[in-house]
């Protein structure tokens, strides 16, 4: 077990990509407005190279087995305080705070941790974590600028079906491209039929992306963690809703400009009145 320093912050998010890179962008602004040595971002070992990409940021991973006291609700009362920032733990609490408004889905992060919005730092991926993900694309075999990496999952909101994902990676291959999906190492089940594995430490995505050129995916953390990428983003939604809206009477904005993030992505909403090859060819097509 780890006992943590008088001046040291643990902040626990939930474990997935965005919501730890959003703790990771977040901690800088923290550290500034409340003091403290540094923030221990408590999750599992498979996110600890995304804090790699923020090497001016005080942060340190800290796995959730190790932590020595139970978590508390935000705001961390003291730096010796671990507390876990999920907005969706405290659905009951924002949904009294943000009724009947419309609001980034980011922003109860930052009212979590008591900053303006936005207040997000932008990653720097040092070079050695560059040259690591150059030769784990050269060892792929992948064509640098002619790969597609396709990210069909998404957690909170509602994403394509498999066979979506087969016809739009046939006709993106049909094109000439390198088609991959994006798999965690034990997940490798869910790569997309007609397509191969890419599976690499969170912390190579963004320089993978921006040597493949193209990435197409469901929203998702993901995308969070690409907003700074130089690439071809492009980012789906689900019809009829794309909106998730877990707190009643709550809406949420999703796009990646909208929610504080750089926003170079193209948005592709399927019509109510659209045939699914057709989106998938709009997609193909590529930003206008």
């Amino acid at each position: 077990m780890v006992a943590l320093s008088p001046d040291e912050w643990a902040i626990a998010p939930a474990p997935a990509v965005g919501d730890t890179y959003l703790t990771c962008a977040l901690a800088e602004a923290f550290l500034a407005r409340r003091g403290g040595s540094r923030v221990r971002v408590v999750v599992p070992k498979r996110f600890w190279s995304l804090l790699s990409i923020f090497p001016d940021a005080r942060i340190a991973p800290l796995d959730p087995d190790e932590l020595a006291v139970p978590l508390a609700d935000p705001p961390g009362t003291s730096p010796d305080v671990p507390f876990h920032v999920h907005p969706m733990k405290l659905a009951d609490r924002f949904g009294s705070v943000y009724a009947g408004r419309t609001i980034p889905f980011t922003r109860p992060y930052h009212d979590m941790f008591g900053l303006p919005f936005p207040s997000f730092a932008r990653p720097r991926v040092p070079g050695s974590v560059r040259d690591a993900a150059a030769e784990r694309f050269r060892a792929l075999g992948l064509p640098p600028g002619r790969t597609v990496i396709l990210v069909p999952i998404g957690h909170s909101l509602a994403t394509f079906s498999v066979p979506f994902w087969v016809d739009l990676a046939s006709r993106l291959i049909a094109k000439g491209l390198t088609v991959v999906t994006n798999v965690a190492s034990h997940e490798r089940e869910r790569c997309i039929p007609g397509t191969g594995p890419l599976s690499c430490p969170v912390g190579e995505l963004i320089p993978i992306a921006e040597l493949a050129g193209t990435v197409v995916a469901s929203r998702s953390g993901v995308c969070d963690l690409l907003s700074s990428a130089r690439i071809d983003l492009r980012i789906l939604y689900h019809r009829p809703q794309y909106e998730w809206a877990p707190v009643p009477g709550v809406r949420l904005l999703w796009d990646l400009g909208e929610c504080g993030l750089p926003d170079r992505a193209t948005y592709y909403r399927m019509g109510g009145s659209e045939g699914i090859g057709a989106f998938a060819e709009r997609i193909v097509a590529g930003p206008p």
